[in-house]
């Protein structure tokens, strides 16, 4: 079960840190998007 807990753990602490990029660079996150669907 211990894995479990730590598969939990970083999971908050990944989509924490894509929400805190997204809050403090909303452009950038905009700009990724377009340059991927101009490369497909």
């Amino acid at each position: 079960m211990f894995w479990i807990y730590w598969n939990t753990a970083w999971s908050l602490i990944i989509s924490g840190i894509m929400v805190a990029t997204i809050v403090s660079h909303p452009d950038s996150e905009f700009v990724e998007v377009q340059a991927a669907r101009r490369s497909v």
